[in-house]
């Protein structure tokens, strides 16, 4: 899509314009932690080579000793109802690459919204839902306690599944901001799994550094690697790759951006006042789709910008 394109797509759109980005950030938070702003989208179209790693070992000494470290960040002290979250998701098959570039919000409630580009074909939505929808996805309470956590990643309710625990942790940074005690819980439950291997010094898609935590499947043909910033715990990366004759090759890559807080969303849902009968009753009330295009990510090195910027 060209740039006139993509300007005559946005002047095409008739949207209510976002509040001032001030009232949606706590006062005094890190200008890394603000809610991304829409401006310039910045797509990157990697290839499927997977990550490349260190020769790694036992992950348990590893993650004791981070857990034991575990440093807080600017992004601990925001503060507002909803979590955000912006992260930028790969998939390739045989068919190409199709990525996601998606601002979200997650309340305590269960409630939340979303802002998603989607690529080859370009594609934005925005969407919404209640705590009682269809689409909540019931993760508020993930990290209340190791029990929880576990529970979410056992396999037939008996052990934990290491693929399914890394792939779990993931998943939760899309939706959490998770703060320090909640990032020491979840570097101790991966301390707690037999069965994975830490290898120093692993950098993720946007040029970050840090410890990469696997678990395999499929009898080893699977990689399951969950990125980890080596100072705070926080999530970085994942990425499930699959071993072939030319080496690892990437299926799927997620890449974590943004953490923070907001008191509000760009927009709300509709009203009580506004129709809303001709959605079907399986899905929640929509506005219609809109585009929208992102900031530089927060929360990433000034060189992690640049090395992204070279893609």
């Amino acid at each position: 899509m060209t740039a006139a394109t993509l300007i005559a797509a946005v002047a095409a759109v008739t949207t209510v314009p976002p509040p001032a980005l001030s009232a949606a950030v706590s006062a005094g938070a890190a200008d890394d932690c603000a809610v991304p702003s829409p401006t310039a989208h910045r797509r990157t179209s990697p290839g499927s080579a997977g990550v490349r790693v260190r020769p790694g070992g036992p992950a348990r000494p590893v993650l004791l000793a981070l857990a034991g470290r575990l440093a807080a960040e600017a992004c601990d002290a925001t503060t507002g109802r909803y979590a955000v979250t912006r992260h930028h998701l790969w998939r390739h098959d045989t068919s190409g690459v199709e990525d996601s570039d998606v601002v979200r919000w997650y309340a305590a409630d269960d409630s939340g919204a979303e802002l998603a580009v989607r690529h080859p074909r370009p594609q934005v939505a925005l969407d919404w839902w209640s705590p009682a929808g269809a689409r909540a996805p019931r993760l508020t309470h993930a990290y209340a306690s190791s029990e929880v956590l576990v529970s979410r990643a056992q396999l037939n309710g008996r052990r934990v599944d290491p693929p399914a625990l890394v792939e779990l942790l993931a998943e939760l940074a899309m939706w959490h901001s998770p703060d320090r005690s909640q990032r020491h819980l979840a570097a101790q439950v991966l301390a707690d799994t037999a069965g994975l291997t830490a290898y120093p010094a692993t950098t993720d898609r946007a040029g970050r550094v840090g410890v990469g935590i696997a678990a395999f499947s499929e009898r080893g043909r699977t990689r399951h690697l969950l990125i980890l910033d080596a100072r705070s715990g926080q999530v970085l990366a994942y990425e499930a790759a699959t071993h072939t004759a030319s080496g690892w090759r990437a299926q799927v890559y997620l890449l974590l951006l943004t953490r923070t807080h907001a008191a509000h969303r760009w927009w709300e849902p509709p009203t009580a006042g506004e129709p809303v009968a001709a959605s079907p009753p399986y899905l929640e009330p929509r506005h219609p789709a809109v585009w929208v295009i992102h900031s530089d990510q927060p929360c990433i090195t000034d060189r992690a910008r640049q090395l992204e910027g070279r893609r």
